[in-house]
């Protein structure tokens, strides 16, 4: 039933774009945005529980104008209509059991990198995302990044007409290959599909032969 709901909102969603005008984000912001970049997304399994979980480990660096605030949200969907937000019924022992994992003294929980971002490299933070896995036969997954960019547009609710506000989100994409194994192995990236907002990625995230993908998107959502 959710996967039902779920596809009938994105066919508003769609319809929206066309009829109504939907917002659509560009690659230059109009006020401020923030440097965002992830190693990928990977997969934990829990061997006390045998939960699985979905893990994201970002840097982000402040190269605006002013110092920033960085509070963000994470939200990740899979093609099985799941919507899941980072952080919700994840035990703080399986988070720390990661952060052990990785050995990065610089990664840090979410919950501890949130706040003032200033600017320059030299201050950039490394963040660990952890969602719990529902359904482990998903194939492919979408992970929304907001606070990324302090743009917004204003849309009408195609149903009630309201106006609403949106936010300039950063929308990055995996493919689950087969059997999860969950020994944090980074998965694949995939295209987001469509769209007038892309970043073509450099040279050393894609073979030659496929230049031409999209791996992440600015939307207005």
């Amino acid at each position: 039933m959710r996967f039902i709901i779920t596809a009938f909102l994105l066919t508003i969603t769609m319809l929206a774009t066309f009829t109504f005008g939907y917002p659509k984000a560009t690659d230059h912001p109009d006020r401020w945005q923030l440097t965002f970049e992830t190693t990928g997304l990977r997969f934990f399994r829990d061997l006390r529980s045998g939960q699985g979980y979905w893990v994201l480990v970002y840097e982000v660096t402040n190269e605006t104008q002013k110092d920033q605030r960085w509070v963000p949200s994470f939200t990740l969907v899979t093609d099985q209509g799941e919507v899941l937000d980072a952080g919700n019924n994840v035990p703080r022992k399986v988070q720390t059991t990661i952060l052990e994992t990785f050995g990065d003294p610089l990664l840090e929980m979410q919950s501890e990198v949130s706040g003032a971002l200033r600017r320059g490299e030299e201050n950039a933070s490394s963040g660990l995302v952890v969602w719990k896995a529902g359904r482990e036969d998903v194939r492919g997954i979408q992970v929304f990044v907001s606070g990324v960019s302090g743009d917004t547009a204003k849309a009408k609710n195609p149903l009630t007409g309201e106006e609403v506000v949106l936010h300039r989100d950063l929308q990055l994409a995996w493919i689950v290959p087969g059997t999860i194994v969950g020994d944090l192995r980074p998965l694949p990236r995939r295209e987001v599909g469509g769209g007038v907002s892309v970043r073509r990625p450099s040279n050393n995230e894609v073979e030659a032969s496929a230049e031409d993908q999209v791996y992440r998107r600015w939307v207005f959502r």
